[in-house]
C-alpha cells in the first residue's frame, strides 16, 4: 500500500502546484507541451487512490496494479483532452493573441520553437516561429497568428524610458 500512498501524494502535490503556481512541468522544462502538469498530477493521484482502494479490498497484487494503471491512463487522457479543449476555447468573440507578450521557452527561429504568453486565456505553451533566432527566456511579442502557431519578434527593452 505504501507505493500507492507515495505516488498518490506526489501526484496530489504536482496537481496542486500546477493549479496554484502554474504548470510546474513548464517551469522545469519537462513535457514539451505534450501533457500538462495538471493531467499528470491528477493521473498519479488517481493511481494512488485506486491502488489503496483495491489493496483494501484484498485483491491480488497484479490486479491492483492493472486497475490502478488503467484508471490513471483513462484520467490522464480525459483530463488532458479537457485542458486542451479549455485552452482552445474562445470566449467573448474572436480572440487573437496578436500583440500579446511573453517569453520563449526554447530557442525559437524559422524552423520553430515555443513560447509562453502572458494572458489568462493562454493555459498551454504555443508553437512559434520567428524570422531570426531568438534565445530561450527572451521577452517576445506576437505579430501574427497561424492557427495555434504564432509568429513572434523579440521585445527590445528600452532602459532609457524608465
Amino acid at each position: 500500500m505504501l507505493p500507492f500512498l507515495i505516488v498518490g501524494a506526489i501526484g496530489l502535490l504536482l496537481l496542486l502546484t500546477s493549479i496554484i503556481i502554474g504548470d510546474l512541468l513548464d517551469l522545469v522544462g519537462i513535457g514539451d507541451g505534450l501533457v500538462s502538469g495538471i493531467a499528470i498530477g491528477a493521473a498519479l493521484s488517481i493511481f494512488g487512490v485506486a491502488g489503496v482502494i483495491t489493496v483494501s479490498n484484498d485483491l491480488p497484487t497484479w490486479l491492483t496494479y492493472v486497475i490502478a494503471v488503467a484508471l490513471a491512463l483513462v484520467a490522464l487522457v480525459a483530463i488532458q483532452l479537457f485542458v486542451s479543449h479549455i485552452a482552445k476555447q474562445e470566449s467573448g468573440g474572436h480572440y487573437s493573441p496578436v500583440g500579446l507578450v511573453g517569453f520563449t521557452t526554447v530557442n525559437t527561429g524559422p524552423a520553430g520553437g515555443e513560447v509562453n504568453l502572458d494572458d489568462v486565456r493562454e493555459l498551454e505553451r504555443r508553437s512559434a516561429i520567428s524570422d531570426a533566432t531568438i534565445a530561450a527566456q527572451t521577452r517576445i511579442r506576437v505579430v501574427e497568428e497561424d492557427g495555434y502557431r504564432v509568429k513572434v519578434v523579440a521585445v527590445v527593452e528600452d532602459s532609457a524610458a524608465s
